[in-house]
């Protein structure tokens, strides 16, 4: 009798052999990809795995979203959700791209033909947005292709934008200040004087100052916690002197404001204590969070990245 020939899969770069690495290694393109070529398949036969390649077999769908939620709950891979969907529409944009680069070299398209696509993809990923103003992953995810493949128009449109989704969106006007690329148009640039002292650079912030202001008056409103519903985090309380840990490290966190005070930092970072003082304003962005107070009243804001 032939011997069956066991093979590895390879997810987030490592080498799977069981489903506990599965589990550990869960990489939503690398194992979207497998499912669509029948590999993973083929891996749960010769594994012996047949309960899960029952499961598998019986996805009905051809949604990218669903069948990775089904393959999650198949496998027990624990997940935030939201982070899940970012990623599909993430691969989603991704696939768009490949397509259209497929075409523009099969038929030599003319650079206007080619600027005109550029331009309404643009615009539609905007709209993806001004169309789901409270659904976090597809604003995040819309958001992180337009910082990265479409940066010349955002470099030109970045004002626009702003005061388009300022009205309709508090959520993405937050989430452009999460990306890493995006966050730079609106906010203020420090420079560190000989002597020490930070001020801000009055040349690169002229045009952000009108932005910026609205955002800092916009944390201040009655409603902004409402508004923003499941994805601000508030915490309050007295934590007698030692650090709380309120998320572990390994997830980023934009702190949006802390009471004067109470300190805050990096999950585990011995050392790098921020005061009000060095959060006010300025949306700094952590690995996981510890957070110290002597209060019970004041508040930490933050939202996950």
């Amino acid at each position: 009798m032939a011997k069956t020939i066991k093979f590895n899969l390879i997810c987030d770069e490592k080498p799977v052999r069981t489903i506990e690495d599965l589990q550990s290694n869960f990489s939503i393109e690398d194992v979207l990809d497998y499912y669509n070529n029948k590999l993973l398949h083929r891996w749960l036969s010769v594994r012996g795995y047949n309960s899960e390649l029952e499961a598998v077999s019986a996805i009905t769908s051809n949604d990218p979203m669903e069948i990775i939620k089904e393959l999650i709950r198949i496998f027990d891979v624990s997940t935030d959700e939201k982070k899940v969907e970012e990623s599909i529409y993430m691969l989603k944009y991704l696939d768009e791209r490949k397509e259209l680069c497929a075409i523009y070299e099969q038929e030599n398209y003319k650079a206007k033909s080619i600027i005109d696509d550029y331009e309404a993809g643009y615009r539609q990923l905007v709209d993806g947005i001004l169309e789901n103003p409270s659904d976090v992953a597809i604003i995040k995810a819309n958001i992180a292709e337009i910082a990265s493949n479409y940066a010349w128009i955002l470099k030109l449109n970045h004002r626009n934008l702003f005061y388009i989704l300022r009205e309709k969106s508090v959520l993405a006007v937050m989430c452009l200040l999460m990306n890493e690329k995006s966050r730079n148009y609106y906010l203020p640039v420090e420079i560190t004087e000989e002597d020490g002292t930070v001020t801000l650079d009055t040349a690169k912030n002229a045009d952000k100052k009108a932005m910026f202001e609205y955002i800092c008056l916009m944390i201040k409103r009655s409603d902004f916690t409402t508004t923003l519903e499941g994805n601000l985090v508030s915490f309050s309380g007295m934590t007698d002197g030692y650090w709380k840990d309120l998320e572990p490290k390994g997830k980023r966190y934009m702190i949006v404001s802390m009471g004067d005070g109470d300190y805050v930092r990096s999950a585990g970072h011995s050392g790098g204590d921020l005061s009000s003082a060095d959060i006010l304003n300025k949306f700094v962005i952590v690995d996981g969070v510890d957070y110290k107070s002597n209060s019970d009243t004041r508040k930490l804001l933050y939202m996950e990245v």
